[in-house]
Order: C-alpha cells, then structure tokens, then sequence
C-alpha cells in the first residue's frame, strides 16, 4: 500500500461539467454547486462464454461504457439548461420538450482517511464522453414530524473518450492493436498536477516514456 492509498473512502464534492465542443475540445468547466449528496458509478456492459470441449475457451465481452447516476439536494437549472430540457423565460424557468443530447465531461472529488492518518481530497476524477437523455424525477412531500426533504437522482451514460499517446496521435495497445477508450481517469496527490487537475478537462494521454528514459547530453562542445 502506497502512502496515497486511502484507508477509507468517503465524501463527493466539488461536481463540475463541461460541454464538449464541435472541434473536439472541451469548454471551461462550469460549477454544479454545493448540492452533491452521492454518485453511483456502474459497468455497462455483458460478457459471452464460448464454450468447446466442455469447457469455457473464452470470453467476449461487450463493454458500452458506464452507468452514472448524480444524486443533488436540487437540480442546476443552468446544467438543465445547457442539455436542452430547461428554459429561461419572461416569468420564469420552464422545464421544455428535450431539445439536445449534448456531450460534456463530469467532474467530482473524493476524501479519505491514509494509512498515516491523514484526512483530505484523496481523489479528482473526470468521467468523459458524457450524455444525459432523461430528465430527473421531481417529488416533494409534505413536511411532517420531520422535515421531508427532496432529493434529485440524474441519470447519465458515459461513452468515453479515446486514449491519445505523447504526441497526440490514437494510442493503440500493444497486443491487440485496437484503441484503447477511457471512461474516467483519477488523480491523486501523489501524481504530477493533482493541484489542478479540475481547472480544466485533462484529455487522456499516455506518459511519454520514450522522454523519461531518455538521458539528456550535457556536453559542452566536442
């Protein structure tokens, strides 16, 4: 265990968006305020077993990305906005006929306890090729012996984005040849630019490790 493993993790914080432009690149991510109570990440996808001779020979598995879903104490009326089911209007905010699926980025922070005891933003995480086609559910209940406050449950599905190498050309595996996608992608304090990590959409890239194992030639003349 490495001294940035957390021995518990808890919390979501600090949840920002960004909407995917046309030429590929993000905007400045927006803010979606203090209202994040949970997230629930989940695979969406499927396997098939090949059996032959009585025996699984192998597997092909169907992997379309994943499943996320952003509980809110409310709902962000300009995120509303921004993926096309709200409105501003003369007297009000309307809730409209769905006009857009955009594509955008989302991001939120979690905290931990390390093994040395220490407590605080143990990871920043971006979750790409984001989409949300469904409207959250609205239901208020009347306050009795306690209050009964409203919770909000967004539904989202992540697509991805494809894993560029060092000099921004599609990364392929070394093994299969095919490109590799990339769902989410995680900082902790341990790895370069953690600090600012959430200030902008962090596109996947591969570490140059052609530049890390290169030695550089201090000689002076020859």
């Amino acid at each position: 265990m490495s001294k940035n493993d957390a021995l518990v993790r808890f919390n979501i914080k600090n949840a920002k968006w960004a909407l995917k432009l046309e030429d590929g690149k993000y905007e400045v991510p927006k803010s979606y305020g203090k209202i994040s109570r949970k997230i629930a990440i989940e695979a969406d996808s499927n396997t098939k077993k090949i059996f032959g001779d009585g025996e699984c020979q192998a597997y092909i598995i169907n992997d379309k990305g994943k499943s996320v879903v952003l509980t809110t104490n409310t709902l962000n009326n300009e995120f509303e906005q921004d993926m096309g089911r709200k409105m501003e209007t003369a007297k009000g905010i309307a809730s409209i006929k769905q006009q857009k699926v955009p594509t955008f980025a989302l991001y939120f922070e979690t905290e931990g306890v390390m093994p040395d005891g220490r407590m605080g933003i143990l990871a920043k995480s971006w979750l790409y090729g984001m989409k949300s086609p469904t409207a959250p559910s609205e239901s208020f209940e009347q306050t009795t012996d306690d209050i009964n406050e409203t919770v909000y449950e967004t539904s989202f599905e992540a697509s991805g984005e494809i894993l560029k190498d060092a000099d921004g050309k599609e990364y392929k595996d070394e093994k299969t040849k095919c490109p590799v996608r990339v769902w989410l992608l995680t900082s902790t304090p341990d790895m370069p630019d953690f600090d600012t990590f959430g200030d902008t959409v962090v596109m996947p890239t591969m570490r140059d490790t052609k530049a890390e194992t290169t030695t550089p030639n201090t000689a002076e003349g020859e």
